[in-house]
Formats: C-alpha cells, structure tokens, sequence
C-alpha cells in the first residue's frame, strides 16, 4: 500500500497523515509526498485511511497493491474492539458539538487531550493543538478510531506566527472555528519557578509568554474567525493557584491570576458579538505528568485539603470544559469555575480538624493526625 499526498491541494502539507509515527518516506520535488503505510503501527492503519477518506480537497490518495494487502493490514478486530464499536456506533450523532469546530491547545496529553476526547465524542471537529507533535498525533489518532474529526499540528503557542499559522489551518481544513479551548502551559518551567527573590527572571518571562501571552494570542485569532460565524465559545484553563498563594511557583500563580482577568475582559468586550470566555481552575488532577513528579507523601498531604475523598482526573475537568463550551451553558460567561474537590473552600484548619474537633469524624481527624508530614 502507498499513500500520496498531493501537497498543491493539502493546505496542511498532509499533517494528518505524514506525522503519523514511522510513515515519512519521502517529498517529491513536484511537491507530491509518499508515505509507506506498512511501516506504520497496525492500531494506526485505520487513521490513515480515515484521514484519506475524510479529506476535504482530495488531497491523500490510498494506493492498495492487492485485497491481501488489504486484509493482513486490517485482521479481525478483538472482541473488545467489537465491544468498543458497537458502542461508539449507539452513540448519539446529534452530540452538543455536531457541526462545531474546535481549537485545543497543549492536547497532546493530560486534561488538553481529556478535552479534545470529549469535543470530538460529541460531534466537533477538533484541531489538537501541542507543541508535541507525536503527542498531538496519537490523540488525533485515537480520536479518529473512534470515527471523530481530527487534525494534529505541532506547535508553541509563544510563537505569535506559529499561533496565525494554527487558526488558518484549522479555518482552511474545517471552515471556521467555534470554539477553543486554551490548555497550553509552560510546565516544564515549574521546577525552576520559585520564590520572588530567588527566581530567574527568564523563567518569569518564558512561563507569561507562554500562559499570558499566548492565551492572548490564540484568543486574538479565534475572536474574529467566531464573529464571522455568529458567535463562539472560549475556555481558558486557570488553576487554583491562581486564586491563592503558595510558597513557590510565583510565575506560573501570577499568571493564571491574570489569564482569570483576561477571560473577565474578553466575556465583556466580545459578548454582544454572542462570544463566551470562561476560566476553569482545576487543584489537584493527576495527570500523568504529575504523577511522575508528585510522591507518596506529597499526594498525601495535598489529598488531606480536599473535601472530596479522591483526586481529580483529566475526564473532571473535561467534562465541565464541554458543558461550558455546550449551549448547556448559554448564559455562563465571565466566569472562573472551581473544580478541586473542595480544596479552596474550607477553612485553613480544615486538615487538622477544623476549628471545631466535631467538624470531621474522630476516625478522620486521628488519621489525619497520625500520618506522617512530609
């Protein structure tokens, strides 16, 4: 089997199929790419030809050399992958997002790609969005196996030519955007974000020109592509530590204290054009990038603040994201919503038995005493 990208057509270059893992063979000099669809992973077969079939302009064509060709590349499918189509298949097609066009940045994992899921479960097409593009391309491909509309771009939203270029693509390759979800955070940064007098004003820097300034950015692109379709939905993604103070993490609690104000400013601006801004402040979520930087001990002593005995997961906060995006939530705008479990609505003594012994069961309150402080 082969795969031909007619790239005088694709005005992506054939992203959808090229950044698949392991398929780049080689680009033509008349501008024509071939890609070896036996090197890629039987799970991503499927997703190939998905994205060939789905193309708007044409651009992919699919050659197969035989039937068996065909038929060693799609073997039977499990009896569990039977049980996840039959599924999908009784799933609602008039999903909240049918006929919507989403953006999500920083989708390539963790609560990004619990978002750009649920958007595509629903009927929206999604652009996904990371500056990891293998990432954005396995979240493309298991949207596009469950039958969704996907397109992964490799890309940093600190780059404000980078943040044009996502929006024209997604305008070209789906007509329009809708909707945008704002994920995209300088993570990788915290372990070097510390006090204000001990921290590297580079880092300060990095951290706003990636969550401040690059919100901005993509709101920027999003606003007039929304207007020009009547109206639109944006979610900023904040985090409770922008609502309160911690003893590290200075850059990043500032800016998802402004990035709160801009999502207030933009609801106010652009809401006679029908566009919604919401903040979404989520505590405690384990995402797997957490989990590998947060121990025992430290899971521990955070979980003791929640009201809810369990942490958070990406699909909490995704969830939420949807509704808020949905027509469910027409009326909601300039809004920064919670979703941490309890975390910042009790009082500071709460993890020790409150200001009343009786606030908490004895059993919880001598457990919480006798375990031990990191």
């Amino acid at each position: 089997m082969r795969v031909v990208i007619d790239q005088d057509l694709c005005g992506t270059t054939g992203q959808c199929v090229l950044t698949l893992p392991g398929t780049f063979r080689q680009r033509e000099p008349d501008g024509v790419a071939e890609v070896c669809v036996a090197t890629v992973p039987q799970a991503l077969h499927a997703a190939a030809r998905l994205a060939a079939s789905q193309c708007p302009v044409a651009a992919i064509r699919v050659i197969e050399s035989d039937a068996s060709e065909r038929a060693s590349a799609d073997p039977a499918p499990s009896l569990a992958e039977a049980e996840r189509h039959a599924a999908k298949d009784q799933r609602n097609p008039g999903g909240r997002f049918e006929g919507k066009v989403a953006v999500v940045t920083g989708a390539g994992a963790g609560i990004g790609k619990a978002c750009a899921l649920a958007i595509a479960r629903e009927g929206g097409r999604v652009v996904v969005a990371d500056i990891d593009g293998s990432a954005a391309v396995a979240c493309t491909a298991q949207i596009a196996a469950e039958a969704g509309h996907a397109l992964a771009l490799a890309m940093d939203i600190a780059n404000a030519q980078a943040v044009a270029a996502l929006f024209e693509t997604a305008e070209r390759h789906f007509g329009g955007v809708d909707l945008l979800v704002n994920n995209a955070s300088a993570m990788h940064l915290t372990p070097r974000d510390r006090t204000i007098l001990d921290l590297d004003l580079a880092v300060w820097d990095q951290i706003m020109a990636t969550n401040l300034r690059g919100t901005l950015l993509c709101c920027r692109e999003a606003i007039p592509r929304m207007i020009a379709r009547g109206g639109g939905a944006i979610v900023n993604m904040s985090s409770c530590q922008g609502l309160s103070g911690d003893t590290a993490q200075t850059s990043y609690a500032a800016s998802k204290a402004a990035m709160n104000m801009l999502s207030a400013s933009l609801a106010t601006q652009y809401g006679h054009a029908q566009i919604r801004c919401n903040a979404v402040a989520p505590g405690l979520i384990m995402t797997e990038r957490l989990l590998a930087k947060l121990d025992e001990c430290m899971q521990r002593q955070l979980s003791r603040h929640q009201l809810l005995q369990r942490v958070g997961r990406p699909e909490d906060v995704a969830a939420l994201v949807a509704f808020l995006l949905s027509d469910d939530a027409a009326f909601i705008t300039g809004q920064v919503l919670c979703i941490d479990g309890g975390m910042l609505a009790h009082v500071p003594t709460y993890a020790d038995g409150g200001n009343s012994r009786a606030a908490r069961p004895a059993g919880d309150t001598a457990k919480a005493a006798a375990a031990p402080r990191c």
